[in-house]
């Protein structure tokens, strides 16, 4: 190997080293990902299921949480003792108790620790 040869293949090695080393001084001064701030708002529970409710009429108005006719037999099979959900989204409720129809469906249900319902018409329980 004569001495140009030998100078070329030197300055191509501390070129590439020095090229290496510049790029990666430059990656170590790139600014860090952006976090976000502040408050993070809660996830709100979302419901698969639902059914038409509205107060109950007579005795139990007021008392009882009724169950349209058309959902009593989806009710029947889904609703239980202590299925959680909400009437609207805004007013949680856990079923506490059942009140059955002439068919023997479940026609209207309590709330646990709610003792007065005014339940606009068209309402839904989400559960």
């Amino acid at each position: 190997m004569n001495k140009n040869t030998k100078l070329i293949l030197v300055i191509g090695v501390v070129g590439a080293g020095a090229y290496f080393l510049m790029n990666r001084r430059n990656q170590s001064r790139l600014p860090a990902p952006m976090m976000p701030t502040g408050p993070v708002a809660p996830v709100t529970p979302t419901f698969n299921n639902s059914i038409d409710v509205t107060n109950a009429l007579g005795l139990g108005k007021g008392q009882w949480v009724s169950i349209a006719s058309a959902d009593r037999t989806k009710a029947n099979a889904m609703l239980q003792i202590g299925t959680m959900g909400s009437i609207n989204g805004t007013t949680p409720c856990t079923i506490s108790e059942f009140w059955m129809d002439s068919n023997g469906k479940k026609g209207a249900f309590k709330c646990d620790g709610q003792d007065y319902y005014e339940i606009p018409g068209g309402s839904r329980f989400m559960f």
